[in-house]
């Protein structure tokens, strides 16, 4: 799916930080990833190099680097004679995702618990306790990515982690939507602060299996409808991006 004719990715949230600060590649990828986790890029959208480099004032070197980074989280897909466009998952892409998340989560799981410090502990039920009372739903998010941050701070496997981290990038655009099952934080606490790791895999493992199927269910039904590729995280119409006013 092309992008708009008339739509211009330079209108987008963040495109004046880019064309003000002349950016480097690390910008142009943040940019464009929070394009695409929010849903402004939709799933299949080509995002064509000069293009993006022309309506963010930028070269095309940097575009290409972010593009190829984007690739290597899995949320931009480069082919020959085509060029880049954004990845749209399967069902069976997404299960397999959370399965390996599964696997990889729940083995952390069982070696970080059982060596948790007090102060992680009284950290993480904090985390838990501002969770529990957030009703905005990017706090909440926040708030999650620093729970597991303080999980598994002492995990000491930078690629493990690495790796559970652009996994749970890869899906998260899908599950935004959803009204997907609640894991309560702080039942987790309640399994780590007598160190029982085995009770914390058992509930993170629940939890991914239950989100995992709902995900799967709700692109299958975009599927039969007819529009594998609409976005579902808010935007509405057929339109491939959807603008917002650009702040000066």
């Amino acid at each position: 799916m092309a992008v708009p004719e008339g739509l211009r990715i330079g209108d987008l949230d963040g495109a004046s930080v880019v064309r003000t600060r002349r950016t480097t590649q690390e910008l142009v990828f943040e940019f464009l990833r929070d394009a695409i986790l929010s849903g402004r890029l939709r799933g299949g959208a080509h995002l064509v190099q000069d293009k993006i480099a022309s309506e963010l004032n930028v070269s095309r070197v940097p575009v290409r680097e972010a593009l190829l980074q984007l690739e290597s989280e899995g949320l931009v897909r480069m082919e020959p004679h085509r060029g880049a466009s954004v990845v749209w998952l399967s069902p069976e892409q997404i299960v397999e995702i959370f399965e390996i998340r599964l696997v990889l989560v729940t083995a952390a799981l069982r070696l970080v618990v059982p060596h948790l410090t007090d102060d992680q502990v009284r950290r993480l039920d904090q985390i838990a306790q501002r969770q529990e009372a957030e009703s905005n739903m990017a706090a909440r998010a926040r708030l999650n990515h620093a729970f597991y941050a303080t999980l598994f701070e002492d995990l000491g496997r930078p690629r493990w982690r690495s790796m559970i981290d652009r996994l749970e990038r890869e899906v998260e655009r899908y599950l935004l939507p959803l009204d997907r099952p609640h894991l309560g934080h702080l039942e987790l606490v309640a399994a780590c602060r007598p160190r029982d790791a085995e009770r914390a895999a058992e509930l993170v493992g629940k939890h991914l299996r239950q989100v995992a199927e709902r995900a799967a269910g709700r692109v299958r039904e975009l599927a039969d409808s007819g529009s594998p590729h609409v976005a579902i995280l808010g935007a509405r119409g057929k339109r491939g991006l959807r603008a917002r006013p650009l702040r000066r």
